[in-house]
């Protein structure tokens, strides 16, 4: 990995499954992620410098009118 590659990324840890995430420098708060080992979604709490805090996203569930 060049160094160009290493500033343009921030890293943090699945809380479901510890695996390493990788993203890009741009992402934001509350954000979205996918994590790649066990595919679940995660949500971007906060960043502490390169670092993203990371908490399972919760489940959706339709609300039928009730």
């Amino acid at each position: 990995m060049s160094m160009n590659q290493l500033a343009m990324e921030i890293q943090g840890d699945c809380p479901v499954c510890a695996g390493a995430i990788v993203a890009a420098e741009g992402l934001e708060e509350s954000e979205i992620l996918t994590c790649p080992e066990c595919q679940s979604k995660l949500v971007v709490d906060s960043r502490q410098g390169q670092h993203l805090i990371l908490s399972e996203a919760p489940l959706i569930e339709e609300d039928w009118g009730e």
